[in-house]
């Protein structure tokens, strides 16, 4: 299930590298955590994808969107160009016990 179920207020930080967003606990306290995105999203020519890394390298203007369920950003292509402005949705990311965690499934 993704982050966005037991998670609020999110927001991108370190140049739009890093989501944070309060997660709650299965104790039902709430705690602030961060994911850096480099570690799980990346540029395939232009296009966002997942199990790379870096993407935020070759990307400018990284917003989140749909309530924080979907990054966007124009990523640079091979050929230094851009694509028009790509997103990705952020169904990966998930709150673990208040942990904001990335699964590959």
């Amino acid at each position: 299930m993704s982050y966005r179920v037991t998670s609020r207020n999110p927001v991108l930080i370190n140049g739009g590298r890093t989501l944070r967003a309060d997660c709650q606990k299965l104790d039902g306290s709430w705690v602030t955590s961060e994911l850096d995105l480099n570690t799980c999203i990346g540029n395939l020519n232009g296009f966002l994808a997942w199990d790379m890394h870096n993407f935020s390298d070759s990307a400018e203007d990284i917003r989140l969107e749909e309530d924080g369920r979907k990054l966007t950003c124009m990523v640079r292509k091979v050929d230094g160009g851009h694509r028009e402005r790509q997103g990705i949705h952020l169904d990966k990311i998930h709150n673990s016990n208040g942990v904001l965690s990335y699964r590959y499934n």
